[in-house]
């Protein structure tokens, strides 16, 4: 966590260690991160980097035989760690809402949304169906469906992916959480539906104050949509701070590297730009850095023991011992990072 967290802290996250296959190893380490009323914090890294297994976390519901091994969870400024199940279904909703990659494969294919939307509704704030229903095709219309009175009516195969993961989005904040947690949300989508998901979200911490942690492997939408950026590598922290900062001027060899091999609005590339070598496998026991094995800018020292991070402002912080280095820190900018926004714009003039 950089600096003191926000008075108005809505998810706080402190040494969180994430063990999996029943203890056996840890898979996410020592992470800290908070996010406020009103912000929106990206998750960005390779997959298998601990980034959905945190979020899991901080909602509660990691998979059989994961487990929080130490740290702590706190919900506007509440310890919920060890919170018991019933404790967990009944902040879920009210408390926090999430939105995850494939919306189908979270709804009924048998039912209609709107009958769903209007079950949670009735569930989780007591109302009568009339009520619930009315509700509903609010909830529709705020998430920018046209027609949502017939959209509530469909089945989720009769609708497209775009409107399914807008129809998730309704029913994750039909309950008014003050946070959302949004793992690829717009991973699947073309980036023109990408695009009016990131401008929904965005309204929505807009009119309504929620705090969003957004979890993405694209650095365009990370750069379009977020106020601060948490890179993760290998279960690890490796880099943190506001989101222009860490894209103009990275200081971790990893987010130079995942900025470098960034293709976003590039259309003239002929090869396709990888990191060399494979991330360690989730909970590999490493003594010093872990990204050592790929880094071209490895010395001995960052072989030798474990790698702190590294404060290099008051909001800025990176997980190597050449943080400060002029060498590493002079290397050329990246590729510029276009917005989603604007790759869309240049796809239909093509």
């Amino acid at each position: 966590m950089t600096g003191k967290p926000p008075h108005d802290e809505v998810l706080g996250l402190e040494d969180l260690h994430v063990t999996v296959h029943d203890g056996a190893a840890t898979a996410v380490r020592g992470v800290s991160l908070s996010v406020a009323a009103g912000e929106i914090v990206g998750l960005v890294g390779e997959s298998g980097s601990g980034k959905t297994l945190t979020c899991r976390a901080a909602l509660g519901v990691l998979p059989q035989g994961c487990a929080v091994g130490r740290g702590t969870i706190s919900f506007e400024r509440q310890d919920v760690t060890d919170l018991s199940r019933r404790g967990w279904e009944r902040l879920h909703g009210t408390g926090m809402g999430a939105v995850f990659q494939d919306p189908a494969s979270y709804l009924n294919p048998n039912l209609t949304v709107g009958s769903q939307l209007a079950e949670v509704l009735r569930v989780k704030q007591r109302l009568r169906r009339r009520e619930a229903h009315r509700k509903s095709i609010d909830l529709l219309a705020a998430v920018g469906l046209h027609r949502p009175d017939w959209v509530f009516h469909q089945i989720p195969a009769e609708l497209s992916g775009g409107m399914l993961q807008r129809v998730m989005i309704a029913i994750a904040i039909s309950c008014e959480p003050r946070l959302l947690i949004a793992d690829e949300a717009t991973t699947a989508l073309d980036v023109t539906i990408q695009a009016e998901i990131i401008e929904l979200l965005r309204e929505l911490r807009d009119q309504r104050g929620l705090a969003v942690l957004f979890v993405s492997h694209d650095l365009a939408v990370i750069r379009e949509l977020c106020d601060r950026v948490v890179v993760f590598y290998a279960g690890e922290v490796v880099e943190s701070g506001p989101v222009e900062e860490i894209i103009e001027r990275p200081r971790h060899p990893y987010t130079q590297a995942l900025l470098h091999v960034a293709s976003v609005g590039d259309f003239r590339r002929r090869e396709l730009r990888v990191i060399p070598g494979q991330p360690p496998r989730a909970g590999a026991d490493i003594t010093g850095c872990r990204f050592a094995g790929r880094c071209p800018a490895a010395i001995e020292a960052c072989r030798s023991g474990p790698i702190s991070l590294v404060p290099l402002s008051h909001v800025h912080q990176a997980r190597c011992v050449r943080a400060t280095d002029p060498e590493l820190t002079a290397a050329p900018a990246t590729i510029a990072v276009t917005t989603a926004a604007a790759e869309s714009a240049e796809l239909a003039a093509r």
